[in-house]
């Protein structure tokens, strides 16, 4: 049996094509909607055992960047703070185990921006203090 809508395409175009067509839509519509990120530097940070990887990163000042963050435990969540004196790179967002998310990083002055893990339990040594701290350097080009 033939519908008369798949009749009338048929006639004009390999069914074949169009399934192939009809398949690659969402993958071609969807890929628009990261086009930004060719833009911006992608900065993976590993999340783990205590430490961040790598722990010192550099960027150019007032340029934008995401930051990767990922959680290699699979089971703890993890926590990842920087805050600025001026306010200008306040984050805080926690990321489950064994997940990763993406940070938008808005473009920052030049300056020193310490990131850490700000979670802490009463009556144990906080992440940060058993050395869960990294450095986002900012310089000028």
């Amino acid at each position: 049996m033939k519908l008369p809508f798949f009749h009338a395409i048929q006639s004009t175009i390999a069914p074949e094509t169009l399934l192939i067509s009809l398949l690659l839509t969402p993958l071609v519509s969807a890929s628009w909607l990261y086009a930004d990120q060719g833009d911006k530097k992608v900065i993976e940070i590993k999340q783990g055992d205590y430490r961040f990887i790598p722990q010192d990163i550099q960027l150019i000042a007032d340029q934008p960047a995401i930051l990767r963050l990922v959680n290699t435990d699979s089971i703890t969540s993890h926590n990842f703070t920087m805050k600025a004196a001026n306010s200008e790179a306040d984050i805080n967002v926690d990321v489950l185990g064994g997940k990763s998310i993406d940070v938008q990083l808005e473009p920052l002055s030049a300056g020193r921006y310490t990131f850490f893990f700000a979670n802490k339990l009463i009556f144990i040594k906080s992440h940060r203090e058993k050395g869960m701290e990294g450095t986002l350097l900012v310089v000028t080009e």
